[in-house]
């Protein structure tokens, strides 16, 4: 309690908790050592004056070493993550999710993090149930789907069980907290790779400063859409940052580097999972339109980021794991595996 009291009084005096004081403080609450009244006093008051890149290392800090682990069966230097922060308001449909089945089905080994709907309508692990995949098997499992098919989900509840006793307090708060960042930073796998996507500009360098302070990451990066969509978009610019060496840099994509044309969001709107999942099987199926065009813009900015090839090699890679029916039929093997009681 001693560590939350101390980084409130320098919140209220206007100055800003350390990387390690803000450690401390979270693992205080995260280990229940804390009240919930201090815990959301500590995260009201950090969200009224703005997140430092301090304080999300210490709350990345604090969650990963109380986070359960994992044994891939893929080495880490290989991974690939799509885990975004969401909370665009823009009821799409769940395009990062719907990339690692293409990206996987393009022999990237894809190890996703995700969980339930936070603000939107439609979770990763929501519309993996709509689409047939059990979002939370057992380790076992986890590992056969990865080492047969390039692809598992961790469902984020039942490695971080700290950010489950939390969630209670989270959702009393009328505002998004720290740890919406947290998230895309915290997949138990510690992928080498990852794309992120971020409601904000400010919010995506915030993340690219963490990443890029992380020593297991090699390459990521994170993207916001001109048009608030926290993915790569077709409907105009997407700025992206680009961590790697410790570093990031800024760069600008338009539909033209992917080799695609200009589409506005309007049309990846979908009501809930049931509508998600199947507009992403119509899509894996052959149906043109913008899912596909989004899908293989998001894709192959993944592919970029796990490989060396530019964002149009990327997209026709993505297009040929649809149109040759691979990537569908990762998605009927997957849901098969992970269904399994054991493996």
């Amino acid at each position: 309690m001693e560590a939350v009291a101390s980084c409130l009084n320098r919140l209220v005096a206007g100055s800003s908790p350390s990387a390690d004081e803000m450690e401390r403080a979270l693992g205080a609450i995260l280990d229940g050592e804390a009240g919930d009244a201090a815990a959301a006093a500590l995260l009201t008051a950090v969200r009224l004056r703005g997140e430092t890149a301090d304080e999300l290392e210490g709350a990345v800090r604090a969650v990963r070493a109380r986070m359960t682990g994992w044994n891939s069966p893929v080495p880490s230097d290989r991974l690939l993550d799509t885990c975004g922060t969401g909370g665009d308001g823009l009821s799409s449909v769940n395009l990062s999710t719907a990339a690692a089945i293409v990206i996987a089905a393009c022999g990237v080994p894809v190890v996703k993090h995700g969980n339930r709907a936070a603000s939107g309508n439609s979770g990763s692990s929501d519309v993996l149930a709509a689409l047939g995949v059990a979002a939370d098997p057992e380790p076992a499992v986890l590992a056969a789907c990865l080492g047969e098919l390039n692809i598992a989900f961790l469902f984020a509840p039942r490695f971080h069980p700290g950010l489950v006793r939390l969630a209670p307090i989270r959702r009393q708060l009328p505002f998004r907290t720290l740890f919406n960042l947290v998230g895309p930073l915290c997949n138990p796998a510690s992928p080498a790779f990852q794309l992120v996507g971020s409601t904000d500009e400010g919010r995506t360098r915030l993340l690219a400063a963490v990443l890029a302070r992380m020593p297991h990451v090699r390459r990521a990066a994170v993207v916001t859409g001109s048009d608030g969509l926290d993915e790569v978009t077709l409907a105009g610019p997407t700025h992206a940052l680009i961590v790697e060496a410790g570093a990031f840099r800024a760069e600008t994509w338009r539909p033209d580097d992917f080799g695609l044309a200009s589409v506005g969001a309007e049309g990846l709107r979908v009501s809930g999972p049931e509508e998600s999942a199947h507009r992403i099987r119509c899509t894996l199926g052959g149906e043109p339109g913008p899912v596909r065009d989004y899908l293989l813009a998001n894709a192959a900015a993944a592919l970029r980021i796990a490989g060396d090839c530019s964002l149009g090699e990327g997209v026709r890679r993505a297009a040929a794991a649809i149109d040759s029916g691979a990537a569908a039929e990762l998605l009927r093997h997957w849901a098969a595996l992970s269904s399994r009681p054991s493996a």
